[in-house]
């Protein structure tokens, strides 16, 4: 029993450190904190602010004077003035967390979402189809002549070459032009002739006399216009972009493969 007794106290002085060794790690408390009662976050929270905002003012203050002096008269009266008596933030402000990260991208997303409509969307609307009504040639014979005064600006004066237009082609806007196929893979669609009321990446929707609309695939496919008494011919192949992409794109020169 007095081994037992004797191995206790042994356990027991070397799990409680001495005294002088609490004294070595635990420095005391500030002066702010023992004034008022430590279990009270509030107290501690306007102690410790208040001697941060007396350490920034005085900070600011300096800093401002010292990068002042050089360029200004009295760098005093410029802090008194613009910095005095403002709420100036020199930590930077905590990052966000994570969700709320997440949140503030979701809440963008349906703000352009609901802005802009998906494809999907656009398709199922059928928001770039035609009504049956409106479908008349007609009412396309004012846009071919603002194409073709479009194209008159862009040719230049009377009398230029035909070689100061080809090349501005490329990167013309063809709604509004009458186009007519003379070449085709498909026999079908040679000899159709109509207004372009629409133009997508892989084709032209042409418009007839006859009030009808042909979609015609600009692959294997030769378009003509006419403009000032000459005729100028589109290579579909080449012209496999949209409006809006080929008016800023850069062409390389490439070899033409003649239809048969």
């Amino acid at each position: 029993m007095a081994e037992s007794s004797s191995k206790k106290d042994t356990t027991e002085s070397k799990q409680q450190p001495p005294l002088e060794t609490e004294s070595f790690l635990y420095s005391p408390l500030p002066n702010y904190i023992k004034k008022s009662d430590i279990h009270k976050d509030n107290d501690i929270h306007q102690a410790t602010s208040s001697l941060l905002s007396s350490n920034n003012k005085d900070f600011i203050k300096t800093f401002v004077t010292d990068a002042v002096a050089s360029r200004a008269k009295d760098p005093e009266q410029i802090y008194s003035e613009k910095i005095k008596d403002k709420s100036l933030l020199l930590d930077n402000p905590p990052k966000a967390s994570r969700e709320t990260r997440e949140k503030r991208k979701l809440k963008r997303r349906a703000i352009i979402k609901g802005k802009s409509m998906t494809a999907k969307e656009k398709r199922q609307l059928k928001i770039y189809e035609l009504p049956k009504e409106a479908c008349k040639y007609e009412y396309f014979e004012q846009l071919n002549a603002l194409w073709m005064g479009y194209m008159e600006e862009l040719w230049g004066p009377p009398g230029s070459k035909e070689s100061t237009l080809a090349p501005k082609l490329l990167k013309a806007d063809f709604h509004g032009a009458i186009l007519t196929v003379t070449k085709s893979k498909c026999p079908s669609y040679i000899g159709i002739s109509g207004i372009c009321i629409q133009e997508t990446e892989n084709t032209f929707k042409l418009i007839t006399r006859k009030n009808i609309c042909k979609r015609i695939p600009k692959a294997k496919s030769i378009f003509t216009f006419e403009l000032r008494g000459a005729q100028f011919l589109i290579h579909g192949d080449q012209f496999a972009y949209r409006a809006s992409a080929r008016a800023n794109k850069k062409f390389k020169g490439k070899p033409t493969v003649d239809i048969k």
